[in-house]
């Protein structure tokens, strides 16, 4: 059994994790609809020119490990452009990128991994195929109850009996495993290197894309009535002034956005400010720990106000906690540390 660091990689699908970080190891396929995802990045951007050496390498022992990034949509879905590709085919087609992940349905040879880091928390049913020869299936929205990713995914499956009796669900459940928003290793080292003299008590920085967040908006505002130190920014700052804007705040509140997961979570944490996070509703992996690395509050009744008030209301403690979120997200949640995870995963399943 080879090593991690002697693996030779396929990467395909719409980001470039390994190819970003395990260049020399990783061929990077991108299949994605965004070019700028794979700029900077030696990738074989796929087109139909290239699905006979794709069909080829997957059949044969060109690879010790494929790696793909899960579509949130199938390939005829219409938010993938098809419909308009089919009017014009000799000038459209070649651009229908998503295709490349379905070279996964034919010959693989080499152990098959899964990567899911999307929004959404169901197992999307058009990768039903590639799941059932895959080892592993790394998921960002895990929910709590795994069975519950399958739920509605199709007709076979709209009750959670319907999941529980299944025989896909239960040759496949076991290897839905969490994982988290990983940091750049970039902006990891720029949130380490980032500090500032605690001015503010509350951060936030992001849209206001939930119910969550909708709510929680006006808490803060009324906090900085009452006095507190608030800092509210809806969008539109740099990564270095986000990070510096971090710092510089005793807590950072990371609500729940289209999913649970979020980079915020641990970009705070390196930059030593305190998360204030609403409560999980999946299963994580290393997670911040409440009132160790984090605090949580319930979105119910005065949860948040109360949470924030009673966490600032103890700033040594809060520097210690700062320390240990920062110590926690360094060792877990960056690229290479979430990489050499699945890595270790991956090698002790196939």
């Amino acid at each position: 059994m080879k090593s991690a660091g002697e693996l030779k990689i396929l990467e395909i699908g719409q980001f470039c994790l390994f190819k970003r970080n395990l260049p020399e190891q990783t061929t990077m396929v991108f299949t994605g609809q965004n070019r700028a995802e794979a700029a900077g990045v030696d990738a074989l951007v796929f087109d139909l020119g290239l699905l006979p050496w794709l069909r080829r390498s997957l059949a044969g022992n060109t690879w010790d490990l494929i790696l793909c990034h899960v579509p949130v949509h199938p390939l005829w879905d219409r938010r993938h452009g098809l419909a308009s590709a089919l009017l014009d085919l000799t000038r459209r087609l070649r651009h229908i990128r998503t295709l490349g992940t379905y070279a996964l349905r034919g010959p693989v040879l080499a152990p098959l991994v899964l990567l899911d880091f999307n929004d959404e928390p169901n197992v999307p049913s058009h990768i039903f195929p590639v799941l059932d020869r895959a080892v592993l299936y790394f998921k960002r929205e895990l929910p709590v109850d795994p069975a519950k990713a399958f739920l509605g995914a199709t007709r076979a499956l709209r009750t959670h009996a319907d999941v529980m009796a299944s025989p896909f669900v239960r040759r496949n459940l076991g290897k839905l495993k969490p994982i988290s928003a990983l940091v750049a290793e970039e902006t990891a080292r720029l949130a380490l290197a980032t500090s500032a003299s605690k001015e503010i008590d509350v951060f936030f920085a992001g849209s206001i894309n939930s119910t969550q967040r909708a709510a929680g908006v006006p808490v803060l505002r009324s906090l900085a009535e009452q006095g507190f130190r608030v800092d509210i920014c809806e969008g539109g700052l740099s990564r270095r002034d986000y990070l510096a804007r971090c710092a510089r705040a005793f807590l950072t509140w990371s609500p729940e956005g289209y999913g649970w997961e979020c980079l915020r979570h641990y970009e705070a944490s390196l930059c030593g400010s305190v998360p204030i996070l609403s409560a999980p509703g999946i299963t994580r992996y290393c997670p911040l720990r409440d009132g160790e690395h984090a605090f949580f509050y319930s979105v119910e009744g005065d949860g948040l106000r109360d949470t924030i008030i009673t966490a600032l209301s103890d700033k040594p403690r809060l520097a210690v906690m700062a320390e240990a979120a920062r110590a926690h997200a360094r060792a877990h949640h960056t690229h290479r540390r979430g990489i050499d995870h699945m890595l270790e995963k991956a090698l002790s399943s196939a």
